[in-house]
Protein backbone atom coordinates (compact mmCIF):
# COMPACT_ATOMS: atom_id res chain seq x y z
CA UNK A 1 0.00 0.00 0.00
CA UNK A 2 0.95 3.62 -0.29
CA UNK A 3 3.38 4.66 2.20
CA UNK A 4 3.42 8.20 1.76
CA UNK A 5 1.12 10.69 1.80
CA UNK A 6 0.70 12.35 -1.72
CA UNK A 7 -1.14 15.68 -2.90
CA UNK A 8 -4.50 15.11 -4.31
CA UNK A 9 -5.90 16.78 -6.99
CA UNK A 10 -8.15 19.36 -6.18
CA UNK A 11 -11.89 18.75 -7.03
CA UNK A 12 -13.67 20.60 -10.39
CA UNK A 13 -15.94 22.67 -8.10
CA UNK A 14 -17.44 23.22 -11.76
CA UNK A 15 -18.31 19.63 -12.26
CA UNK A 16 -21.64 19.20 -13.69
CA UNK A 17 -24.01 16.76 -12.02
CA UNK A 18 -24.98 13.59 -13.90
CA UNK A 19 -28.50 11.97 -13.23
CA UNK A 20 -28.82 8.09 -13.53
CA UNK A 21 -30.62 6.27 -16.20
CA UNK A 22 -30.22 3.04 -13.88
CA UNK A 23 -33.66 2.35 -11.63
CA UNK A 24 -32.61 1.85 -8.39
CA UNK A 25 -34.79 0.19 -5.74
CA UNK A 26 -36.14 2.73 -2.94
CA UNK A 27 -36.06 0.56 -0.03
CA UNK A 28 -34.25 0.88 2.95
CA UNK A 29 -31.64 -1.09 4.40
CA UNK A 30 -33.08 -3.82 6.61
CA UNK A 31 -31.47 -3.92 10.63
CA UNK A 32 -29.53 -7.24 9.53
CA UNK A 33 -27.92 -5.21 6.55
CA UNK A 34 -26.92 -2.72 8.24
CA UNK A 35 -25.30 -5.21 10.43
CA UNK A 36 -23.48 -7.41 8.05
CA UNK A 37 -22.17 -3.69 6.71
CA UNK A 38 -20.79 -2.51 10.13
CA UNK A 39 -19.32 -6.23 10.85
CA UNK A 40 -17.68 -5.66 7.23
CA UNK A 41 -16.29 -2.07 7.85
CA UNK A 42 -14.93 -2.98 11.28
CA UNK A 43 -13.39 -6.51 9.45
CA UNK A 44 -11.99 -3.66 6.79
CA UNK A 45 -10.61 -1.33 9.75
CA UNK A 46 -8.70 -4.62 11.69
CA UNK A 47 -6.71 -5.13 7.76
CA UNK A 48 -5.85 -1.44 7.87
CA UNK A 49 -3.91 -1.81 11.30
CA UNK A 50 -6.75 0.59 12.77
CA UNK A 51 -7.50 -1.97 15.39
CA UNK A 52 -9.91 0.49 17.70
CA UNK A 53 -13.49 -0.66 17.93
CA UNK A 54 -15.20 2.76 18.75
CA UNK A 55 -14.32 3.68 15.57
CA UNK A 56 -17.77 3.34 13.71
CA UNK A 57 -19.50 5.03 16.80
CA UNK A 58 -17.92 8.51 15.94
CA UNK A 59 -18.34 8.15 11.70
CA UNK A 60 -20.02 10.85 9.87
CA UNK A 61 -22.27 10.20 6.95
CA UNK A 62 -21.73 12.29 3.86
CA UNK A 63 -24.33 15.16 3.79
CA UNK A 64 -24.55 14.97 0.33
CA UNK A 65 -24.16 12.26 -2.70
CA UNK A 66 -24.21 12.81 -6.30
CA UNK A 67 -22.81 11.45 -9.14
CA UNK A 68 -20.71 14.07 -11.23
CA UNK A 69 -19.17 14.00 -15.00
CA UNK A 70 -15.16 13.79 -15.25
CA UNK A 71 -13.36 15.78 -17.12
CA UNK A 72 -11.39 14.36 -20.13
CA UNK A 73 -7.77 15.35 -18.72
CA UNK A 74 -8.47 13.13 -15.59
CA UNK A 75 -10.16 9.99 -17.79
CA UNK A 76 -6.42 9.46 -18.78
CA UNK A 77 -5.71 8.63 -15.27
CA UNK A 78 -4.06 4.95 -14.78
CA UNK A 79 -7.45 2.93 -13.88
CA UNK A 80 -6.69 0.14 -11.24
CA UNK A 81 -5.74 -2.92 -13.65
CA UNK A 82 -7.83 -5.43 -11.35
CA UNK A 83 -10.12 -7.14 -13.67
CA UNK A 84 -14.00 -6.31 -13.32
CA UNK A 85 -16.32 -9.55 -14.08
CA UNK A 86 -18.41 -7.89 -17.04
CA UNK A 87 -21.09 -10.74 -16.95
CA UNK A 88 -21.71 -9.73 -13.60
CA UNK A 89 -22.09 -13.10 -12.59
CA UNK A 90 -22.13 -12.51 -8.51
CA UNK A 91 -23.56 -14.97 -6.29
CA UNK A 92 -27.02 -13.80 -5.18
CA UNK A 93 -27.56 -15.12 -2.10
CA UNK A 94 -24.44 -13.20 -0.52
CA UNK A 95 -25.27 -8.89 -0.20
CA UNK A 96 -22.02 -7.27 -1.05
CA UNK A 97 -21.52 -4.65 1.43
CA UNK A 98 -22.37 -0.95 0.15
CA UNK A 99 -21.08 2.05 2.27
CA UNK A 100 -19.57 5.28 2.87
CA UNK A 101 -18.46 7.10 5.58
CA UNK A 102 -15.91 9.54 7.10
CA UNK A 103 -14.00 8.82 10.48
CA UNK A 104 -12.08 11.57 12.18
CA UNK A 105 -9.39 10.55 14.49
CA UNK A 106 -6.58 12.69 15.84
CA UNK A 107 -6.18 15.23 13.41
CA UNK A 108 -6.91 12.63 10.59
CA UNK A 109 -9.44 11.67 8.70
CA UNK A 110 -10.24 8.50 7.35
CA UNK A 111 -12.26 7.71 4.62
CA UNK A 112 -13.85 4.34 4.44
CA UNK A 113 -16.21 2.46 1.51
CA UNK A 114 -17.41 -0.38 -0.12
CA UNK A 115 -19.22 -1.54 -3.05
CA UNK A 116 -19.16 -4.54 -5.78
CA UNK A 117 -16.65 -2.38 -8.27
CA UNK A 118 -12.52 -1.52 -7.14
CA UNK A 119 -12.73 1.63 -5.88
CA UNK A 120 -10.01 4.75 -6.17
CA UNK A 121 -10.04 8.08 -4.64
CA UNK A 122 -9.92 10.33 -8.00
CA UNK A 123 -9.92 14.23 -6.19
CA UNK A 124 -10.12 15.97 -3.13
CA UNK A 125 -11.01 19.23 -1.13
CA UNK A 126 -10.18 20.74 2.55
CA UNK A 127 -12.21 23.47 2.96
CA UNK A 128 -11.86 24.02 -0.72
CA UNK A 129 -8.04 23.66 -0.56
CA UNK A 130 -5.91 20.17 -1.80
CA UNK A 131 -5.27 18.10 0.94
CA UNK A 132 -2.90 15.36 0.98
CA UNK A 133 -3.76 11.74 1.97
CA UNK A 134 -2.77 7.72 1.67
CA UNK A 135 -4.18 4.43 0.57
CA UNK A 136 -4.43 1.97 3.92
CA UNK A 137 -6.42 -0.58 2.62
CA UNK A 138 -7.43 -1.03 -1.21
CA UNK A 139 -9.05 -4.48 -2.37
CA UNK A 140 -11.56 -6.07 -5.25
CA UNK A 141 -12.94 -9.75 -5.77
CA UNK A 142 -15.96 -11.01 -7.16
CA UNK A 143 -17.08 -12.48 -4.16
CA UNK A 144 -16.39 -9.68 -1.42
CA UNK A 145 -16.85 -6.42 -3.91
CA UNK A 146 -14.10 -3.32 -3.37
CA UNK A 147 -13.08 -2.33 -0.25
CA UNK A 148 -10.88 0.97 0.48
CA UNK A 149 -9.52 2.78 3.43
CA UNK A 150 -7.61 6.13 3.31
CA UNK A 151 -6.53 8.69 5.33
CA UNK A 152 -6.51 12.44 4.70
CA UNK A 153 -4.36 14.65 6.35
CA UNK A 154 -5.42 17.52 8.45
CA UNK A 155 -9.17 18.48 9.86
CA UNK A 156 -11.65 21.19 8.73
CA UNK A 157 -14.78 21.46 8.73
CA UNK A 158 -15.61 20.09 4.96
CA UNK A 159 -14.28 17.89 3.00
CA UNK A 160 -15.46 16.36 -0.70
CA UNK A 161 -14.45 13.78 -1.79
CA UNK A 162 -14.73 12.29 -5.60
CA UNK A 163 -14.84 8.46 -5.84
CA UNK A 164 -14.57 6.35 -8.73
CA UNK A 165 -16.19 3.01 -9.32
CA UNK A 166 -14.86 0.83 -11.74
CA UNK A 167 -13.99 1.73 -14.85
CA UNK A 168 -16.84 4.45 -14.80
CA UNK A 169 -15.93 7.89 -16.77
CA UNK A 170 -18.07 9.58 -13.49
CA UNK A 171 -17.69 9.85 -10.36
CA UNK A 172 -19.52 9.98 -7.02
CA UNK A 173 -18.85 12.88 -4.86
CA UNK A 174 -19.85 13.11 -1.18
CA UNK A 175 -19.61 15.84 1.08
CA UNK A 176 -19.05 15.42 4.46
CA UNK A 177 -19.91 18.11 7.28
CA UNK A 178 -17.58 17.88 9.69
Amino acid sequence: MNLTYKELPLIDFSAQKVTSNRERKNTGKTPHEYALDRADAMSVLHCANLLNDKYLENSIQASEKHMIKTQPQHNNTPQNTIPINANNNRPTDRKIPHYTHLIELKGHLIFQAACCLPLKIFAASLDGKTVSGKTLFNSHSDSGGGKLVYEFLGTGKELIVDLKRGESTNAQRLIFQI
